[in-house]
């Protein structure tokens, strides 16, 4: 006869075999869960207004019209600025007419520098991507939005572009926007003083790191 002592073991066991594989299966779920960008937040909303082109406020609508073309940007709308991108990521086909006429006023002193008064916001970023087929010519670029100040070129942009150059210099990033496969995940590549990452994305106009990480999945 099985005391009452030994049922009372019997079912303890029982309730413990059952828990237990859910509440593996919680932690698991917790572990993988990540937050989005919030876009509520401060830097979304700042983003959202810089990336506007309805006053139609541009001067050079040639020129305009000749970047959105090779960057790819037509008919495409302007898209948040996350602050993530693979290394590796493949470039926009090169066109060879927009970015010698990029590297002439690049090489030109005082020449007017395709910013948002002149292009737009789109223009401004289809010149950031066409930048990138270039080495020279980004390191220019960065140069050049940097010193046009945040109404022209958009910060977070400016933030990525900075960090493609620096490890491109053998430095290390600022914003942790570069990412590159390790072990078979993505993670960014190493990042100056990354205890203080997320205040200088912050700063940039650019959201967390761990929430522009959870948009990729």
């Amino acid at each position: 006869m099985i005391t009452r002592q030994a049922a009372r073991l019997a079912y303890v066991a029982l309730a413990l075999a059952t828990t237990a594989p859910v509440a593996v299966m919680a932690q698991r779920t917790t572990r993988r869960a990540c937050t989005p960008p919030d876009t509520t937040a401060a830097w979304f909303q700042q983003q959202r207004q810089w990336r506007s082109d309805q006053k139609h406020d541009w001067s050079d609508d040639e020129f305009r019209n000749a970047l959105l073309g090779a960057a790819g940007l037509m008919a495409t709308p302007l898209t948040t600025q996350l602050g993530v991108q693979r290394m590796d990521e493949a470039s926009i086909p090169a066109d060879t007419t927009v970015l010698s006429r990029l590297r002439t006023l690049a090489a030109t002193r005082g020449s007017a520098w395709p910013t948002r008064s002149v292009v737009g916001a789109s223009g401004v970023r289809a010149v950031w991507l066409l930048a990138q087929r270039d080495t020279a010519l980004q390191r220019v670029a960065l140069h050049r939005m940097m010193e046009s100040g945040p109404d022209e070129a958009l910060p977070a942009d400016v933030a990525v572009l900075e960090d493609r150059v620096r490890l491109q210099s053998g430095r290390k990033q600022l914003y942790g926007s570069q990412l590159r496969m390790t072990n078979g995940r993505l993670a960014p590549a190493p990042i100056e003083d990354s205890a203080h990452v997320d205040m200088r994305r912050d700063a940039a106009g650019l959201p967390p790191l761990r929430q522009a990480m959870c948009s990729l999945r």
